[in-house]
């Protein structure tokens, strides 16, 4: 039983470990993609301030994009999930899901963590372009 539970938190650890570098990452890929964005319409931007687009707009608008960015992803990785959670249990726990014995849908405390890094990332991505 103990080595049971250290395995189980030697693997929490790696898949927390994962997630934070994910989560780097994909902060660094908006980022830059905000960073590009802003500077090749430098120009559309001034106009748009000349013309009354005043700096919390020019804020929603950047946070927008990059949440723009986020939901596609987020929604695919959610029902890749699906498929995914079902082959894992299927080899993992050698039984067959139609008992019932195990789900395959997340729960909601998983989709709400899920939602929440997804909605994270942007907003920090945000924060220099801004």
């Amino acid at each position: 039983m103990q080595v049971y539970n250290f395995g189980l938190l030697f693997l929490g650890l790696v898949f927390n470990i994962v997630i934070i570098l994910f989560v780097v990452i994909s902060i660094l890929l908006i980022y830059s993609l905000l960073m590009i964005t802003t500077e090749t319409k430098t120009f559309d931007i001034g106009v748009m301030r000349l013309i009354g687009l005043s700096s919390g707009d020019f804020i929603a608008m950047v946070f927008i994009q990059a949440v723009m960015f986020v939901i596609p992803s987020i929604v695919t990785a959610w029902l890749s999930s699906l498929p995914t959670l079902w082959l894992i249990f299927n080899k993992v726990f050698n039984t067959d899901l139609v008992q019932g014995s195990v789900s395959i849908v997340p729960g909601a405390l998983a989709s709400v963590e899920a939602i929440g890094i997804g909605l994270l990332i942007p907003t920090l991505s945000a924060i220099v372009p801004i």
